[in-house]
């Protein structure tokens, strides 16, 4: 995963382990990333694929100074985020990078206007009365919301779509550098989704916005990243353009995944259930298999890496890519 120009994110070897102290029981720990090494460009897309319990969130809330990291670090801008110690410096780059929420109902406070959610980060540029109203009007227009029918409304008031347009625009209004999208648009109709993606594909172009796009679905994965990094048991697995990636997966999970993508064309449970239960058989031995610790990675193409485990065997998984 190496590049010629300086990257805007960094992980370097990121490991996190939880410890877990249950009421009964003995301590348990949980490795939720094992050596996870990325990098995402200035204007340009991430997306972390992988199913529940992955890791992909784990990695987003380290992004974001959630919790500290067990080894490695992370730079942003060139700069280890754990160095920054002053209240100043940590203010900084919580504006510079922002999160939207998988639900985007949760992250406003239902008892404030809209107005009150983007007039208070806009008040942290030093902005004024007329010109903080002009400011956020103009933020809404920029995530395509109406503000003389947005800005007195309250949460309840706005579809989930419209809703998340709000937390797209809270970031705007801080000037992020990075957004890191947590499954942004899973809670939204399927009839709007796709408008979403296309103001984050629209806001990464014309203000050269990173995006780290967290998700479980691979084929959205394509649609808004440049880069797709596939995460199983907190360790990547594959990695490389969206297009090769899935175009042609070389890791037995990256075709489990792909394969679970509905295709209308494709016969899915057989009269007797058989196929379904064969997939199931299939998918749980690519699982146990991806959870081998990775070592050295090859490069399929130029960018496009997969990542060996012990006694990789390239034809696990076939039978559950063609379930």
């Amino acid at each position: 995963m190496e590049g010629n120009s300086s990257p805007l994110l960094q992980l370097e070897n990121v490991t996190k382990t939880f410890t877990l102290k249950p009421l009964f029981g003995s301590e348990k720990r949980v490795e939720a990333l094992r050596n996870v090494s990325l990098r995402l460009e200035a204007g340009r897309a991430l997306a972390i694929v992988g199913e529940s319990g992955s890791g992909k969130s784990t990695v987003g809330r380290a992004v974001t100074r959630l919790f500290q990291l067990t080894s490695g670090r992370i730079l942003f801008a060139g700069r280890d985020i754990a160095d920054l110690t002053t209240r100043a410096d940590r203010m900084r780059y919580l504006s510079m990078v922002q999160m939207v929420f998988q639900d985007p109902f949760a992250a406003l406070n239902p008892a404030h206007t809209i107005r009150h959610h983007l007039v208070r980060p806009l008040a942290l540029r030093g902005l004024k009365s007329a010109a903080l109203e002009a400011a956020a009007r103009q933020t809404l227009a920029d995530v395509e919301l109406d503000p003389d029918m947005t800005l007195d409304k309250y949460p309840h008031e706005l579809s989930g779509g419209q809703r998340q347009r709000i937390n797209l625009a809270r970031a705007l209004a801080v000037d992020a550098r990075l957004i890191v999208a947590d499954e942004p648009t899973s809670m939204l109709d399927v009839s709007i989704r796709r408008s979403v993606l296309d103001l984050m594909r629209r806001l990464k172009h014309e203000r050269a916005i990173s995006f780290l796009y967290i998700t479980h679905d691979i084929a959205t994965a394509h649609y808004i990243a440049e880069e797709t990094a596939v995460m199983f048991a907190g360790q990547i697995v594959e990695y490389g353009p969206s297009a090769s990636v899935i175009r042609n997966p070389q890791h037995p999970y990256t075709r489990l995944l792909l394969s679970a993508v509905p295709d209308p064309a494709v016969r899915i449970v057989g009269p007797s259930g058989a196929e379904s239960q064969s997939f199931s058989v299939d998918a749980e031995t690519v699982r146990d298999f991806s959870r081998r610790p990775v070592g050295q990675s090859r490069e399929v193409v130029p960018g496009h890496f997969v990542y060996h485990h012990s006694d990789m065997n390239p034809s696990i998984g076939e039978a559950a890519l063609h379930a």
